[in-house]
């Protein structure tokens, strides 16, 4: 595929995970001028700290384009307690462009905080949700059965509703995740030659339970691996899934945006 067809694209992209407050080469200006020059017509800045969903709400709050989720991530569940439920609760009450609660959910990878403590700060974080009736947004590293496990006595609540960030399952998890009602997310890793197992995930998963995002500045695709990730690579992720499911690029952007304003509700906020 060509170069030139993304440039004849009339739809758009919205980048759904990402972390500007997290960038280091560019200031948030310069990433949003060259995300919007690629036709990322919506950013969601994800917020996985108490001074990062801070931020979050600024950045929402300075930008027409950026929509902010607050929480906290698994590597910090262990510093979230009832003082930081009751913050997390009153940004989402005064903060009308917060579309969703996390990033949160288990990490299993290096990370020393306990799955008692994981598990906890996660059903906090889905309890809020819920409450607000705005999505969650999960973070599932090397835990795959204990996501699926905090999440079943949520499952076909009216007010929840969710999404797997940077899937990183197979295609059985992937099945299993949307026959619970979940969205899944595919960030650049669908790019790298090596990720057999989520390029598969990707052909099966129906194109309107998917999400793109980059979690930039992380996992920059194919062809800045290992190089600072912007925005702007978005379309990346949209090129492969375009490639995997043989369809067209435009329908992938088209698809996975409306799949993105109806989730979080974006054309009301």
């Amino acid at each position: 595929m060509s170069e030139n067809v993304l440039e004849e694209i009339k739809t758009y992209f919205i980048d759904t995970h990402m972390h500007l407050d997290m960038i280091e080469g560019k200031s948030p200006e310069k990433v949003l001028e060259e995300a919007e020059a690629e036709n990322v017509r919506y950013v969601i800045n994800i917020g996985s700290s108490m001074e990062g969903s801070l931020k979050s709400v600024e950045y929402a709050k300075n930008f027409d384009n950026v929509y902010a989720t607050v929480g906290i991530h698994p590597h910090y569940a262990d510093k979230f307690g009832r003082k930081e439920e009751k913050l997390l609760d009153n940004l989402i009450k005064n903060n009308k462009k917060i579309v969703a609660v996390g990033e949160t959910g288990f990490d299993f990878f290096k990370n020393p905080i306990s799955k008692e403590e994981q598990e906890r700060t996660f059903v906090t974080h889905i309890e809020l949700a819920v409450k607000h009736g705005i999505p969650i947004v999960i973070h599932d590293r090397d835990a795959h059965k204990e996501t699926i496990n905090a999440l079943k006595n949520f499952i076909g609540m009216k007010d929840f509703k969710g999404v797997l960030h940077c899937f990183s399952g197979d295609a059985d998890f992937a099945l299993k995740c949307i026959g619970m009602g979940l969205y899944v997310s595919f960030t650049g890793v669908v790019t790298f030659k090596n990720a057999k197992q989520i390029k598969e995930a990707a052909k099966i998963v129906p194109i309107e339970k998917i999400f793109i995002e980059t979690d930039s500045p992380y996992l920059a695709p194919h062809p800045y691996r290992g190089q600072e990730n912007y925005p702007s690579y978005v379309r990346y992720v949209a090129q492969e899934i375009a490639r995997l499911k043989e369809i067209d690029i435009d329908d992938v952007a088209k698809i996975t945006s409306n799949n993105a304003e109806s989730f979080f509700n974006l054309k009301n906020k």
